[in-house]
C-alpha cells in the first residue's frame, strides 16, 4: 500500500536524520555532566506530525509531560547520574488529529499515560516506551462511513521509539515513530511519526 510505504519511510528517514547527532554527541558527552540535566525532574514536550488511519495521511498534533521516576540523579549530591543506565519516566499525553476525507468528517482526541525508558548517550537520549488511553473519536472514523454520527470513548493502547538531540542543556528537539492501537476501529492501527521540541525543569 503506497501510504504505508510512504510512513515507513518518513520513519526511516526521520531516524537517520536525527541519528547524525550521535557522532557529536559522544565527543560533546562532558557537556552534559551533573551540572546539567541532572536535577529535572519534569519535561513538557510539544510536536506535530503525521498519522495514518485506514490507508489516509493527516496531521497530527501532540503534547506530554514526562515526570522522571527513576534513574538520572540521585537522592544525594553528586549521585550518579545514570548515564550508563536507563531513567524512566512516567508521561501523561495528549493527542488530536482530524478526518480531511471526502465524505467523512470526524477527529480522534487521546489522553493516555506511557512509561518510558530514555537511555543517555551525551547530547543524544534515544528512548522507548508503551501506553494506554482513552480515545474520543468519531463513529464515522471508527467505521470509516459517513452514515454513522455521533462520537465513542475507545480503549487504545500504544509502543513507540525515538531520539531526542540536545539544542541546550534545558531543550531539545526530539523525532518519535509509534504505532496506537484503538479498540473497535476498522483499522486497529494508527501509525503515527512527529517532530517537536522539548523543555526541561
Amino acid at each position: 500500500m503506497p501510504m504505508r510505504r510512504w510512513t515507513l519511510v518518513s520513519a526511516l528517514a526521520l531516524t537517520a536524520l536525527l541519528s547524525t547527532g550521535l557522532a557529536q554527541a559522544q565527543t560533546d558527552r562532558d557537556d552534559y555532566d551533573d551540572e546539567g540535566n541532572d536535577n529535572d525532574r519534569f519535561a513538557l514536550g510539544v510536536g506535530i506530525g503525521l498519522v495514518e488511519p485506514l490507508n489516509e495521511v493527516e496531521t497530527y498534533y501532540m503534547a506530554s509531560l514526562r515526570i522522571r521516576v527513576s534513574g538520572r540523579g540521585g537522592d544525594s549530591e553528586g549521585g550518579d547520574r545514570g548515564d550508563q543506565g536507563i531513567t524512566g519516566y512516567l508521561e501523561p499525553e495528549i493527542g488530536y488529529w482530524k478526518s480531511t476525507a471526502d465524505g467523512i468528517d470526524g477527529s480522534d482526541l487521546l489522553l493516555g499515560v506511557n512509561l518510558v525508558g530514555v537511555v543517555p548517550l551525551g547530547a543524544v537520549d534515544s528512548f522507548f516506551g508503551v501506553g494506554a488511553g482513552v480515545h474520543s473519536i468519531d463513529q464515522s472514523l471508527q467505521e470509516n462511513s459517513a452514515e454513522f454520527s455521533g462520537s465513542n470513548t475507545k480503549f487504545g493502547a500504544n509502543a513507540q521509539f525515538g531520539l531526542d538531540l540536545y539544542i541546550t542543556r534545558k531543550l531539545s528537539a526530539f523525532g518519535t515513530g509509534r504505532f496506537d492501537l484503538v479498540q473497535g476501529s476498522k483499522d486497529r492501527v494508527q501509525t503515527k511519526v512527529y517532530l517537536g521540541l522539548r523543555g526541561r525543569f
